[in-house]
């Protein structure tokens, strides 16, 4: 497929969707996500742009995107990146699986019906205050946490037992447990916790409350793909992130899992991060561009 001409640098990313989307007709709403500290956290000027702007090369680098936005590297962001919510806002939780109590860190809307749910799944030796630290991944899950709670939503980053069916068990239960208030669900996985995620869009109770996937440094999944091709199931769309020279999961694998949506015309995007690692995804992806791309493509918000 030609590619097309790379677009000016400090754009935000809902700006280089709209020039990528000038070329091709092809028109994303904004979305329930208000824009929050858009121009510090776009992405740069694309290296490559394809598929009508679904799927980007984007830049990365560790000097720019570590030791120069962070005032301690990997531990601490300079604080012009971050905005505490209010303590009420915030809130420290458990939920029941079974037999078992697990906690949740909670933001936004979490005792009335909000606008939207995001549930972010931890990689390995994870917990839930990795999906809730301001301050560490160059503050972007504090953007998260605003960008979700100022459009009325509810932000939710568990604890789970473990990344095999009793892990999927618990999510599942916690998304059960908001039943009415929840609204349209966008699960983001870290890593290793993509194999929850897909294991969730594979239970026909938790998909039809499912508007996307986020997968970051995530791998490819077969029965995803065969419910794809076979057209039975309503799409999930979804947003891979990925780094090039991840080493965990290679990106090659998520390419092809890219490629073999898309040539189907599936909702699906996918954002490279140059000679990025495999935590990139996690401190780069663009939110309030995936979710409400996510959220328009899936017919929710």
């Amino acid at each position: 497929m030609a590619v097309l001409p790379v677009l000016s640098a400090c754009q935000t990313s809902d700006a280089l969707s709209s020039a990528a989307n000038e070329a091709t007709g092809r028109r994303t709403p904004a979305g329930p996500l208000p824009e929050f500290k858009d121009a510090l956290f776009a992405y740069r000027k694309p290296l490559e742009v394809r598929d009508g702007g679904s799927y980007l090369v984007v830049p990365y680098d560790e000097l720019k995107d570590i030791n120069q936005r962070d005032e301690m590297p990997v531990r601490k962001v300079h604080s012009r990146y971050i905005r505490r919510l209010p303590a009420s806002a915030e809130r420290d939780f458990t939920y029941a699986s079974g037999e078992n109590e697990l906690g949740v860190l909670g933001a936004g809307k979490l005792d009335a019906a909000a606008r939207l749910t995001v549930v972010y799944l931890h990689g390995r030796d994870g917990n839930r205050k990795w999906g809730f630290d301001d301050e560490r991944f160059g503050g972007n899950f504090n953007r998260l946490k605003n960008l979700v709670a100022a459009a009325g939503g509810a932000y939710l980053s568990p604890d789970f037992s473990g990344f095999e069916a009793r892990g999927a068990a618990d999510i599942a239960a916690l998304i059960a447990a908001r039943a009415g208030k929840i609204g349209p669900v966008i699960l983001a996985c870290g890593s290793l916790g993509t194999k929850i995620c897909w294991a969730l869009a594979d239970d026909a109770g938790i998909r039809k409350n499912l508007a996307g996937i986020v997968v970051l440094g995530g791998f490819p999944d077969r029965n995803f793909l065969r419910a794809a091709y076979s057209g039975a199931v309503k799409p999930v769309p979804v947003y891979i992130a990925h780094g090039s020279r991840d080493p965990v999961y290679a990106v090659e694998a998520m390419e092809d899992f890219y490629n073999a949506l898309n040539v189907k015309s599936y909702p699906v995007r996918m954002t490279v991060f140059d000679t990025g690692n495999h935590g990139t995804p996690v401190r780069m992806v663009d939110w309030r561009s995936a979710i409400n791309w996510l959220l328009s493509a899936g017919g929710a918000g």
